[in-house]
């Protein structure tokens, strides 16, 4: 998720939200799916079968592949704990532009997700970076 601090945050931020939960939701069903199949190959007294096997496989290890990418997508929307609260008011208290853009997504109504308290993190952290660089060049 792209998120720029010195625009307005998205509007329709949570767009894509139910997209990414409703994918997460069929991959978890396709890897239970699968479980229920390795369980029905060890406790069922039917023959060592290479065909179950492999589906079985098949319906665990694919989709938990997928689900990982999706999980990482849904994560963008998580809500902060107090601690990363409280870092992401220190962050607007050293820096205006977090502050600003943080009085903008209060405004729409809500409050900060995770990908917007990374992005504020990221962009502190490259600040520092630039600032730091031209100190470490003149001391050489």
């Amino acid at each position: 998720m792209k998120i720029d601090l010195t625009h307005e945050p998205p509007v329709d931020i949570f767009r894509d939200r139910g997209k990414y939960l409703r994918i997460s939701i069929a991959l978890l069903s396709l890897v239970v799916c699968g479980v229920l199949l390795m369980v029905y190959g060890v406790v069922s007294d039917t023959p060592h079968s290479e065909t179950l096997e492999s589906a079985a496989l098949t319906l665990f290890v694919v989709p938990a592949m997928i689900f990982v990418y999706f999980g990482g997508k849904l994560k963008d929307y998580k809500r902060l704990a107090p601690e990363q609260k409280k870092e992401l008011v220190e962050l607007g208290r050293k820096h205006p532009e977090i502050a600003t853009y943080c009085c903008l997504v209060a405004k729409q109504g809500r409050e900060p997700i995770f990908a917007e308290y990374e992005t504020c993190r990221e962009w502190v952290e490259n600040l520092t970076h630039k600032l730091e660089r031209p100190e470490r060049l003149k001391k050489k």
